[in-house]
Parts: structure tokens; sequence; C-alpha cells
């Protein structure tokens, strides 16, 4: 008997190691990976005209839309908190994120509508479940095939390109819920639901008449994930057409724009956090953007990728990429003083 209850515990403690079936979030520290990108810009009337003479690809003048190459980031960095409740004083004053110290409340989240369990099967979630906040430390996603020079920069790269600002005057936070629901077990806080609150500026190249330009977004790209396992997790976390994001002119360039001109929408983009640069890699993450549909007011849902995120490929219906009305962001907290810093 003392031998079968041996297996029968070594048995389940091996079933509770596999992904998906349940974990407890690991403790405040930083998660070092790499990431992979691509994003679509549908261009306002105004503009278009700057991109005749751009070819298809990058821009296609049937939809004017503007898709960005494969992006990469082999030093990609994301803060965890240590595991609080939903609901609690730490989850609404702020708690300290990574190695930062980064202080992140719910006041300044902007999660996506159902979060968390919004199609999530065996989901329950409100005041108590379990949970962390994160911050997009360190990204700085560049042209993989290194023929333009397009560059994606968000947390300490936000304000420049060739130093870390330490703080940066614009933050990425975001939200790791448990789908174990109020008073889950520590043991389950994985499988989780998790977004992120992204600002991001855009370094984009001369294209046709283009002459090329430091773009940035004022209202959060929210990008989510409603299946994570493991934490760092290797999961696409999308930003899709449900809701569109002005992107505008960091630097007026006249007479072809002002400063804060809206120059399009994004209309999609998707981040890959844990995808490396392999062949396979960027196959699976390229397989899972061009499932995705922007063009014709259309969206996407329903596959399955090896990993477990899910890909979306059935067509539905998707709201037209125009404005869409969106809370301002409060300041970004500063917990950390500091100035640029050489690069590494």
């Amino acid at each position: 008997m003392k031998r079968l209850f041996a297996v029968f515990v070594g048995a389940l403690m091996l079933l509770m190691a596999l992904p998906g079936y349940g974990q407890q979030f690991p403790p405040l520290n930083d998660d070092n990976t790499s990431s992979l990108g691509s994003f679509k810009i549908r261009i306002t009337p105004q503009f278009a005209p700057l991109f005749n003479g751009c070819p298809s690809p990058p821009y296609d003048p049937a939809t004017s839309t503007l898709t960005s190459p494969l992006l990469y980031d082999p030093f990609t960095k994301v803060g965890r908190s240590n595991g609080l409740n939903d609901g609690s004083p730490a989850d609404l004053n702020g708690v300290a994120v990574g190695t930062a110290g980064t202080i992140i409340g719910e006041n300044i989240l902007f999660p996506p509508p159902g979060f968390p369990c919004q199609g999530v099967a065996n989901c329950r979630s409100g005041a108590g479940t379990r949970e962390i906040h994160t911050e997009v430390r360190a990204l700085k996603m560049t042209d993989l095939s290194r023929v333009t020079n397009t560059t994606v920069r968000a947390g300490v790269w936000y304000d420049n390109a060739n130093v870390q600002t330490i703080p940066p005057s614009r933050i990425s936070p975001g939200e790791v819920e448990s789908h174990s629901g109020p008073g889950g077990l520590l043991a389950n806080d994985l499988p989780a639901s998790s977004f992120f609150d992204i600002f991001v500026q855009v370094d984009a190249p001369a294209c046709g008449g283009f002459p090329g330009a430091t773009l940035y977004n004022s209202s959060p790209l929210l990008v989510k994930n409603f299946n994570l396992t493991s934490l760092p997790p290797r999961v696409v976390y999308l930003h899709d057409s449900s809701t569109v994001v002005p992107i505008l002119f960091l630097n007026a360039n006249p007479p072809l724009w002002n400063k804060d001109d809206i120059l399009g929408y994004f209309v999609l983009a998707g981040h890959g956090i844990g995808f490396t640069n392999s062949q396979a890699d960027q196959d699976e993450f390229n397989n899972f953007m061009n499932c995705q549909s922007v063009s014709s007011g259309t969206s996407s849902s329903s596959a399955t990728l090896s990993d477990g995120t899910i890909s979306h490929c059935a067509i539905s219906p998707s709201p037209s990429p125009t404005p869409v009305s969106s809370p301002t962001p409060v300041s970004n907290p500063t917990p950390v003083k500091g100035t640029a810093t050489s690069s590494n």
C-alpha cells in the first residue's frame, strides 16, 4: 500500500509540473528573454500620398496599410511582482515590479474587455483572485533582415535608441491574472491571462515619398494573451483591430506634417515573447501573424499553435480602423531615480 501511495504521489507531482496543469507565480524578479514582433499601420488619407512609390510590400496602396518587417530583440526584459490578490490594497495602491522596483497599481492599468476570462474555459475571476503586476522593462526590436532601420522601442529604450533612460518617461505596465478564481490555491496560479499597455516609439524608415520619421502612441497599445501556462511564457501577445490605436509624429517636418499629427492607426501588432531568431520560431510567428486579417474589416479566430498559443483564422466581422475613445493615461510612476546610461 505504501509503495502504491508513493507511486500515486510521484505521478501527481509529475502531472502538476506539466505546463497548463497548475503552477505558482514565481517571486518578484525579471524575466530576461528574446522576442519577435511585427505590426500593421493603416495610413490616413491625409498622408497616404506620401507613400506613393513605396513598394508592396511593405506598403499596400489598395488598403493604405504599411506592414513592418519581422522584428527581433535578443534582450527583452519583463519585470514581475510578487503574487497578490485582485482588489487588495497592494493591487489598488501599487506594488513593486521587477528588480527596478517600478510601482504599478490597478489605477494605471487598462485591461482588455472581458479580462481575464472572456472565451476561456474553466476560468473564474473576481476579488481575491491571485495575480501579479508586470512591466515591459526593456524592448528594442529591430529589422531581423537588417534591410531597413525599422526599430520599435519601449521601456528603458523608449526615450532614446542609443542609450537606456532610467527611469523612462513612459512605462509599459501589465498584469497576469490566474484562472483559478477567488481563493484559488497558490499551486493553481497558472494557467492565467495576461495583458500589457504598451507605449512605444517607432523609428520608421523612408519609403517612396515618405522621408522616414519617429512615431509614438499616446493611447496604450493593448496586447493580450489569455493562455499563459508558464513564466516566463512563450506566447504571442496580440493587438488586433478590435481596438484601433492612433500613431503620431513625434517631431514636426514642415511642410509635410506637424508634431502630433496622426499618421495612421495600429490595426494589428504582435509580440512573440520567448521566441528566438531561429528559422522555426520565425516561421511559427509569421504563420500566426499571417493568420490575422485586418483588410476588408475582418478579423480572425480559432486555431492552435504547437505551444498552445491561440491563433485566429476564421473570418468574422470587426470594427473599421477608426479612432476609439480610450482613457487618458495617468502620469507614469518614477520609483527609481536615474539618468540615461550607455547601452551594453
